[in-house]
């Protein structure tokens, strides 16, 4: 696969992650639970965002 098209599917699949661990955090009771899906999207937003910092330098 094409560097390029991977990082732009790996960009994407940490999209959504971030959407479905908001999503659950949003949903659940538990106070532990929620928080560390809450991290978890916030993890997974950061990498989103390295990674489209990649594919911004591999398009300049």
């Amino acid at each position: 696969m094409e560097i390029k098209a991977f990082l732009q599917r790996a960009m994407l699949n940490e999209q959504e992650q971030v959407r479905d661990y908001q999503r659950f955090a949003l949903n659940i009771d538990n106070e532990e639970i929620r928080e560390a899906f809450f991290e978890f999207a916030e993890t997974s937003g950061h990498t989103a965002a390295k990674i489209k910092d990649l594919l911004d330098k591999l398009e300049s």
